[in-house]
């Protein structure tokens, strides 16, 4: 599903194959057309926005899932339950859309398509489907621990109760929380399955008040993207945070100890889970390259890949700290933006992008360069320097050690 930029007669727009998600049904085999991404929504999400480019990102990520569908559906034990959500989209699109929207049937899906999955396993997301749709169900479920309809919740005991998942309010939308009780969830992630649920609707929800009073658009974006919330365990020290690339939608976060924190966290997740859906359509990175990168951020080395993910979060990190008060704001702010911007020139210079990564990663560092040209106290900037020096120095000695 990856390409290049459009031809010169598209006046700048960059397009990428996929199969469109905007007409027909599963049961309909609609051609595979190109998603386009016009040159000004490209780069609003190169420079750390998004905008419309959002709503583009979340129909391809459906594309993509339902493409992963239709080849597991060609297994025999799956395709019952492939007429079924044939069935249900005919009833009604749009809850058969939220069922594939959810996170936990994107990772499923991909698993399954590469061979480490059990098709029959399709009839969970197929009666989901049918159930938001208003459709009967009757279908048989392969054997499960858990029986986990995406997003709806679990069935339990001999006589089959439901357990719908837990919400929390985010402003207008409502995010569910996801304890991923079927499995899924990547080896060395851990999930809190006994959270403080009072307590995450607290956090999140004066987190949410605290975007949307003080940074609107980034609370636009957290309210498009993120559909789902998995609570971590504690850390030893800190708090903990992760998206999963075929989980779209989905940030795990542990506890942490104000809503200004947990703001940040949600930024810095969102851009994860946005360039993860933009390198669905785009190969940003060469194939191949098996360079690693020091990363401002992290202990370990980096590839390519990983270090432009970690560019890009860091720049929604950078940008919520520019707008924040106060002199621990100002020093943020300083560290980050710089770490970052010596991020994306190690990109540029490494010769592991392609051409339409050199685009991105270029507009990327174009507003870090204007962001490092603004004027900081002395304090705050000798701070960030030092906190940088330190971290480098940390990982040189764990290298040479």
């Amino acid at each position: 599903m990856n390409a290049g930029p459009a031809g010169a007669g598209s006046a700048g727009a960059a397009s990428a194959g996929a199969a469109s998600a905007g007409g027909g049904s599963p049961g309909d085999s609609p051609a595979v057309e190109p998603f386009r991404l016009s040159g000004a929504d490209f780069t609003a999400l190169a420079r750390g926005g998004g905008g419309s480019a959002l709503r583009v990102l979340r129909l391809a990520r459906r594309s993509r899932t339902l493409l992963m569908i239709r080849s597991i559906a060609s297994a025999p034990e799956a395709r019952p339950a492939y007429e079924l959500l044939c069935e249900a989209h005919r009833a009604n699109p749009d809850a058969v859309a939220r069922v594939l929207d959810h996170p936990s049937v994107g990772v499923w899906a991909t698993r399954t398509a590469a061979g480490r999955g059990r098709a029959g396993e399709l009839a969970f997301t197929a009666a989901a489907a049918a159930v938001r749709a208003g459709v009967p169900v009757d279908l048989g479920f392969p054997p499960a621990e858990v029986v986990e309809l995406p997003s709806l919740g679990v069935v339990v005991g001999p006589g089959l109760r439901h357990e719908p998942l837990p919400e929390v309010a985010l402003g207008p939308a409502v995010l569910q929380v996801d304890l991923w009780a079927g499995g899924g969830v990547p080896d060395g992630l851990p999930v809190d399955t006994a959270p403080d649920l009072p307590r995450l609707r607290e956090q999140v929800g004066a987190a949410w008040e605290l975007l949307a009073r003080d940074h609107p658009a980034v609370a636009a974006e957290v309210a498009e993207v993120v559909a789902v919330l998995t609570p971590m365990p504690p850390p030893p020290s800190g708090t903990s945070s992760a998206t999963v690339a075929d989980a779209y939608g989905c940030v795990f976060l542990s506890p942490a100890p104000d809503a200004e924190a947990v703001a940040v966290t949600l930024a810095h997740e969102v851009q994860h889970s946005k360039l993860a859906a933009l390198m669905d359509l785009f190969a940003l990175v060469e194939p191949d390259r098996r360079e690693l990168f020091y990363a401002p951020w992290r202990e370990d080395p980096r590839p390519a890949a990983g270090l432009l993910h970690g560019t890009y979060a860091h720049l929604g990190v950078a940008g919520f700290w520019r707008d924040r008060p106060g002199a621990a704001a100002r020093v943020e702010y300083a560290r980050w933006r710089s770490a970052a911007l010596t991020a994306a020139e190690t990109l540029l210079d490494s010769g592991a992008l392609t051409p339409i990564g050199v685009r991105f990663t270029a507009e990327v560092a174009a507003v870090l360069r204007a962001w490092c040209a603004e004027p900081l106290p002395a304090a705050a900037l000798a701070e960030a320097e030092a906190e940088a020096a330190a971290h480098r120095g940390r990982w040189e000695a764990a290298r040479s050690g």
